[in-house]
């Protein structure tokens, strides 16, 4: 059975605790403080921890926000670098489109020969109907 009593001695409150075992004298003003600190330092802690993790996640979104800023500068980059490329085709592209007189007298060069008569066959059609073709045989 556990009795409590208080008291006040002199100016200061005391409580005794008789916990059947044995009898505790508890200055109260002194637990009160006790008590007062450890939600103090609870409270610290507490702050600490969340003002350590806040930092964390500032710092981790700034890495991650650098890792982008170099992705996106490496792909900015990488697309001046592509359009220049572009660029140098195109020209390339203008400057090696053959006109027709130059293809002709290239495949000359080469060896084209023009058809034969035999070579040549004529065939009427009436309009609207399909033609087919076919390979002859030569």
């Amino acid at each position: 059975m556990r009795a409590v009593s208080d008291f006040i001695i002199g100016t200061t409150a005391v409580r005794i605790v008789d916990t059947g075992r044995r009898i505790r004298v508890i200055d109260v003003e002194k637990q009160a403080e006790k008590k007062q600190f450890k939600k103090t330092v609870v409270a610290t802690i507490l702050a600490a921890a969340l003002s350590f993790g806040t930092c964390l996640t500032v710092v981790n979104y700034q890495n991650s926000q650098t890792l982008l800023d170099k992705q996106v500068y490496s792909l900015k980059t990488e697309i001046d670098t592509l359009e220049r490329e572009n660029k140098i085709l195109e020209k390339k592209t203008e400057e090696e489109q053959l006109s027709y007189n130059k293809i002709y007298k290239k495949a000359l060069a080469m060896g084209m020969d023009f058809p034969t008569k035999g070579q040549v066959k004529e065939y009427k059609y009436k309009k609207g109907t399909a033609i087919h073709m076919y390979r002859v045989p030569g």
